[in-house]
């Protein structure tokens, strides 16, 4: 007897989609104040004074007031020397018992004069020079003000799939080839 079995294996199909994932990350905005440095300036020109009082007053240039009290001065001196002279040689001439020739003696004195020559460098004195102002500079001092706003990030995921089905279902096939088939029971 010949039998003939044909057998089909089951085959199954598996589908798969894999799994995607996709991260979108926006920019940050920023936000940026800039403050601007500031500069306050205080000033006063510089000025140059120079005092020649002193150095006119030497070289015989007064204003009227030191020109009044100086010759006052100076008047004030020659008429006491004037008067201390006059005193003198009226003594002198009272002091007729010391038998002086005192009228020859005072003739002689009023002849003779002493005179001073002198060389002098004027002015003696410096000029006083000084100066006044000022520069004052005052800063503030600026800045920057940065805010960040953060966006959160976009997240798309596609799940993975995975698809099974049948492709071949398995079968078995039992043929008979042959002639003689045994029928008895």
């Amino acid at each position: 007897m010949s039998i003939v079995i044909h057998q089909t294996f089951g085959r199954i199909g598996i589908d798969t989609t894999p799994a995607q994932i996709s991260i979108q990350s926006p920019k940050v905005d920023l936000e940026i104040k800039q403050i601007p440095a500031k500069m306050e300036i205080d000033q006063k020109l510089p000025e140059v004074h120079i005092d020649q009082y002193q150095c006119f007053y030497e070289a015989g240039l007064k204003n009227i007031f030191d020109l009044v009290h100086d010759e006052a001065q100076w008047s004030k001196q020659i008429a006491l020397e004037a008067i201390g002279k006059i005193a003198e040689d009226g003594d002198t001439l009272a002091s007729i018992e010391n038998h002086q020739n005192a009228i020859v003696k005072l003739s002689e004195e009023a002849l003779i004069q002493d005179i001073d020559f002198n060389i002098d460098l004027m002015p003696k004195s410096r000029p006083q020079i000084w100066f006044e102002g000022y520069l004052n500079i005052n800063w503030q001092l600026g800045g920057v003000e940065i805010k960040a706003i953060p966006h959160k990030p976009q997240i798309y995921v596609t799940p993975a799939h995975v698809n099974i089905h049948m492709k071949q279902y398995p079968s078995i096939k039992i043929q008979y080839v042959g002639n003689n088939v045994d029928r008895r029971i």
